[in-house]
């Protein structure tokens, strides 16, 4: 995926504006003066006692810096508006994105002086930042997919001699969504199935083969799609590019949830079906398919068919908000798939990413095989993901028996429609995306 297809400048920028004005200004000068008016008054109570002319004079002049300052402070305070714009309201993970928080109403020819401290939630981490006259601005990067709550900045105002401070911190307005970075299916060893003639393709998969509209050069394609006539002639291999059959739909089926106790975080099977949805959504996205997403997790978001780039970043959105969740609820997708069988486009190719799948609910998918051009189920059994800087796991599963028996199924599912692949062990997805 180029990176320019789901950045998000939008137009105006997304701004937050929060006004200081939030309190009264007596209790805002009360707070500020507080301790120096009573300091101050100690030393004219001090200077009348001791009839000290010195005394009196230093406690004049505090008293005065004290109610002239904390004045200018106050009325600072309730005419600050703070300003905070995102560069990239949608972004991949890792890419670099920029915050501004500005303050208006502050005059920086002024004796006051002024500090803005914009504030990152987690997994969104500060590469570097810019200071300016009236704000800062803040380069960063999220380490993780989700929607983050931005805009968030500690404002503060201090005299010239910093013994005075006023303090405001500005609430987070923005929506910051972060999906995951798209890597290649075949990295990820994942192979999806034409429809159309349910050969087992490595780059054109849903292509109407009697509409020839070019040729490249040979990249490891299978060898019914050179053309062999011109290979001859041009001495060099050159394989067939067909048009994308536009008859043909996707529909990814992303299950969140998992049944058992299992030896993994949630938010490493959270990171890895992700990457993987946003690899197989991009991949049909750039062959001009229609496509559609549907993730269960603790709730169930279903963003129906669609082909353009709008419709790849509301499902990239949906990705961004899904999480994976233990349950205790069996035949979740089962359910799903039987009571909205109508709203799936006829024919549509379902491609299922799932941690496990049993016997039952394989038999369950062949008794619906006839609303399908064809299924693609991709598992990800516990020890195929790793977060970025974990150790490889030894390759041993608890369950080994019953994946042996589903990869026993593989060739009479394949015969059946469904394609069955279950991703090799200690595959690190998480780290090939941020590579």
């Amino acid at each position: 995926m180029e990176t320019a297809g789901i950045r998000q400048t939008a137009t105006p920028p997304g701004v937050d504006r929060s006004s200081a004005a939030h309190s009264s200004g007596l209790h805002v000068f009360l707070g500020t003066a507080g301790a120096g008016l009573l300091v101050s008054l100690v030393m004219l109570v001090v200077a009348l006692l001791l009839r000290s002319a010195s005394f009196l004079v230093v406690g004049l002049a505090a008293l005065s810096y004290t109610v002239i300052l904390c004045g200018m402070l106050t009325a600072q305070h309730q005419r600050l508006t703070v300003t905070s714009v995102l560069r990239h309201s949608v972004a991949m993970v890792h890419q670099p994105n920029m915050l501004t928080c500005t303050a208006s109403g502050y005059r920086a020819t002024g004796p006051l002086l002024l500090s803005v401290e914009p504030l990152l939630p987690p997994y969104v981490i500060q590469r570097h930042s810019r200071q300016g006259e009236d704000g800062m601005t803040v380069f960063f990067d999220a380490t993780r997919k989700g929607q983050y709550a931005v805009g968030s900045a500690r404002v503060s105002l201090q005299d010239p001699l910093r013994i005075f401070r006023t303090q405001l911190t500005v609430p987070p307005r923005l929506t910051l969504t972060v999906v995951p970075r798209p890597i290649s299916l075949a990295t990820m060893h994942i192979a999806l199935t034409s429809p159309l003639d349910g050969q087992r393709v490595r780059y054109a998969p849903n292509v109407d083969t009697s509409q020839l509209k070019g040729t490249h050069p040979y990249d490891g394609e299978p060898m019914n799609r050179i053309h062999w006539k011109m290979s001859a002639h041009t001495g060099t291999l050159v394989v067939k590019d067909f048009t994308p059959s536009a008859s043909q739909t996707v529909i990814l089926l992303v299950n969140y949830t998992v049944q058992r106790d299992t030896g993994f975080t949630l938010e490493a099977l959270d990171e890895t079906l992700s990457t993987a949805a946003a690899s197989v959504l991009q991949y049909v996205h750039d062959r001009k398919l229609s496509f559609g997403l549907v993730a269960i997790g603790p709730h169930t978001d279903w963003t129906g068919p669609g082909r353009d780039r709008m419709h790849l970043l509301s499902c990239l959105t949906t990705i961004a908000r899904a999480q994976a969740v233990q349950t205790e609820n069996t035949g979740i997708v089962l359910d799903w798939l039987n009571r909205n069988a109508r709203v799936i486009p006829a024919q549509s190719q379902l491609v299922l990413l799932a941690h496990e799948m049993d016997e039952t609910e394989i038999v369950h998918l062949l008794k619906q095989r006839e609303h399908f051009a064809r299924i693609t189920i991709i598992l990800f059994p516990e020890g195929t993901f790793l977060l970025p800087g974990e150790h490889q796991a030894p390759y041993f599963l608890k369950d080994t028996s019953r994946l042996l028996r589903l990869r026993s199924l593989q060739r009479v599912l394949r015969a059946n429609g469904i394609e069955l692949t279950i991703v090799g062990l200690n595959d690190p997805i998480t780290t090939l995306a941020t590579g």
